[in-house]
């Protein structure tokens, strides 16, 4: 499991896409996140994105993997940050 990558009360506001960006370098993976409306898309250095990022509230967020150019599949999953992100990066074969 992920930890020591969240923000605390004391340090500024980060941005969402941020947040996905550090959680993927904390597990050793050269990744960019881009806001997107209210989603996060995720991808790989140099690749196109391969999953997205939703917030849904109280902590939680969901993953979708991308299934065309400009269709995703249903939400997968609904757990932590840490821990979408990190199953998104296993889903793609970078961890």
């Amino acid at each position: 499991m992920l930890q020591g990558w969240q923000a605390s009360a004391h340090t500024p506001a980060v941005s969402l896409s941020e947040r996905v960006r550090k959680a993927g370098a904390a597990l050793g993976c050269d990744v960019w996140a881009r806001s997107s409306g209210r989603h996060v898309l995720l991808g790989l250095t140099g690749d196109d994105a391969f999953a997205r990022v939703t917030p849904l509230g109280a902590g939680s967020f969901g993953l979708a993997f991308r299934e065309g150019a400009e269709t995703w599949e249903p939400m997968l999953l609904v757990d932590a940050l840490g821990d979408v992100v990190e199953h998104a990066l296993v889903g793609v074969g970078a961890l």
